[in-house]
């Protein structure tokens, strides 16, 4: 295997270590019930109803250490569309994303209100609408969890941009998504070459007026906690609130281990961030001691059929 193909299996692996690890504490808002419950390890948590202390949305009772969110479900989603076909192809991830997360699906846990909405809408095509037109309208991190895979198999396709555009809008179809998710893209992209996670963010910078006002602010808060910067922009799952949050954490790195840690202490919607980030960080950090720590893989339950397809 190629140091570029290594460095593409560790993106996607990246990710969804990440939104494992992540698992325990998804979607609690207050950063103090984690460090009490959690600390000095809040990776691979456990889900227990009773520590969120109504101070979040507790959404996965049936999980059990090691396994992945909804996100990472779209993760695979995709990745099981890639695999297929060896190159995207629209109309076989909107089949894949069904096959997920349709009634009778692959998946069984949360189902987030953006692919409820996706799923609907794209009943649709029986009236002969084009599918690319009938995402959710919607701006939230499940946006950015099938770029991973979507950038590991066509980094070097001088048309990724159109590529990152029809798989978002299958799914989120809003500009303003898109657009975030572009960034993302050329994150992955240099990460994939090697490049330093700060370096990486610094680049997106060329996507939109927006998206280097966010990595400004970003990189103003720099001398500032990740916790800290995460209670002051958002939580939440909104792109426009993650997207600052994990510009922080990736100008500031220091190893995959410990920036993934920093993300679940931040709270809220910590797996919705580790995609991206755990991607960048797999990617980036490859072959090196700042690398995703081997025990974390082990305990994480990935979808090694597909992942020795690549």
């Amino acid at each position: 295997m190629t140091h570029r193909n290594a460095r593409s299996l560790h993106a996607i692996i990246g990710a969804l270590v990440g939104d494992a690890a992540s698992l325990g504490f998804h979607w609690l808002y207050d950063q103090e019930l984690i460090r009490q419950f959690g600390s000095p390890h809040p990776e691979f948590h456990q889900p227990n109803r009773t520590e969120y202390h109504d101070k979040g949305y507790f959404a996965h009772g049936s999980k059990q250490v090691g396994d992945l969110t909804h996100y990472g479900a779209q993760l695979v989603a995709m990745l099981d569309a890639l695999v297929q076909t060896g190159h995207y192809d629209e109309a076989r991830y909107i089949r894949s994303f069904r096959e997920w997360f349709d009634f009778g699906g692959k998946w069984q846990g949360y189902t987030d209100k953006p692919t409820k909405q996706t799923l609907l809408i794209h009943e649709l095509e029986a009236e002969e609408l084009r599918v690319t037109l009938c995402g959710a309208d919607d701006t939230q991190n499940p946006a950015l969890s099938k770029i991973p895979p979507l950038v590991a198999f066509h980094s070097d396709d001088d048309k990724l941009a159109k590529l990152v555009d029809s798989a978002v809008r299958a799914t989120n179809n809003n500009d303003t998504a898109v657009m975030y998710a572009q960034a993302i893209a050329v994150m992955i992209q240099l990460a994939l070459q090697g490049v330093a996670p700060k370096a990486c963010v610094m680049a997106a910078q060329t996507i939109s007026s927006t998206i280097a006002n966010d990595i400004k602010r970003a990189e103003t808060m720099s001398g500032r906690s990740a916790t800290s910067v995460a209670e002051s922009v958002g939580m939440h799952c909104g792109l426009d609130a993650s997207f600052v949050v994990i510009c922080h954490l990736l100008m500031n790195s220091e190893s995959y281990e410990t920036t993934m840690r920093e993300n679940i202490y931040c709270g809220g919607d910590s797996s919705g961030r580790a995609i991206p980030l755990g991607a960048i960080l797999g990617a980036s950090y490859y072959d090196t001691p700042m690398s995703i720590p081997n025990h974390w893989m082990d305990r994480t339950a990935l979808p090694r059929r597909l992942l020795q397809c690549l």
